[in-house]
C-alpha cells in the first residue's frame, strides 16, 4: 500500500471535507511542536516503569541535551569554571567534573581556568514526582533556548556564567508551572 492508499481510511480526499487541511494542518503543527522537551514530556507523561534518561537528537545536538528521572536518581553538575558538564545515575559520579584537569588559558566562560571551581551546583532531578531537565547551550548566537510553543512559558535559568539556558519541568503535576532553580 501507498502512503495516499492508507490515508484514505482516515481522511477524505473530497475538498468539501476539509480532511486533508485538518491533516495537513495537524502535520505541520506536530513538526513544529514536538522538540526534544515536548517529546521526553509526551513519553513522561505516559510511561510505565521507572528510569534515569539521556536524549538528544542530531538536528540539535549541537545545542541542546535534555534528561529526565522517573523512579530512579540523576544528577547533572555543572562545573563553569571547567567549562565540564557531568551527568549520571548516581550523585558521585557527577563529581567526576572535580577530577578533570584545568587547561591552560582562559575559559570561552569568562576569566581563567582555577583549581578549584567554587560555582560549581549539582542538580538532582526529582525522581520520586518525576522531572525533566533542559540544557540548551545555544547556536550561532542565539540569546534564547530553542522550544517549541507548548514550553515556551516555562523559566529559563541560567548557569555556567550564564552560557547554558536550563529548563526544569516537573512531571508530578504538569500544570505548566514554572520551576525556578
Amino acid at each position: 500500500d501507498s502512503a495516499l492508499d492508507v490515508l484514505i481510511n482516515y481522511a477524505s480526499f473530497d475538498p468539501e471535507s476539509g480532511d486533508i487541511g485538518k491533516f495537513v494542518g495537524e502535520t505541520v503543527a506536530a513538526f513544529f511542536d514536538n522538540d526534544l522537551l515536548h517529546s521526553l514530556r509526551t513519553f513522561l507523561e505516559n510511561a510505565k516503569g521507572s528510569f534515569g534518561l539521556s536524549v538528544t537528537c542530531s538536528v540539535d545536538a549541537k545545542r541542546q541535551a535534555v534528561f529526565a528521572a522517573k523512579g530512579q536518581t540523576l544528577s547533572v553538575a555543572f562545573y563553569p569554571r571547567r567549562g565540564v558538564i557531568c551527568f549520571g545515575s548516581e550523585q558521585a559520579a557527577v563529581k567526576a567534573g572535580l577530577n578533570y584537569e584545568v587547561p591552560e588559558g582562559t575559559s570561552s566562560l569568562g576569566g581563567g581556568y582555577e583549581p578549584v571551581d567554587e560555582n560549581a551546583v549539582r542538580l538532582d532531578l526529582d525522581d520520586l514526582g518525576g522531572e525533566i531537565c533542559l540544557l540548551d547551550w545555544g547556536y550561532a548566537g542565539d540569546v534564547s533556548p530553542a522550544v517549541s510553543p507548548p514550553n515556551r512559558g516555562l523559566v529559563v535559568n541560567k548557569l555556567m556564567g550564564g552560557a547554558v539556558s536550563v529548563i526544569l519541568l516537573h512531571q508530578q503535576a504538569v500544570s505548566n508551572r514554572p520551576t525556578k532553580l
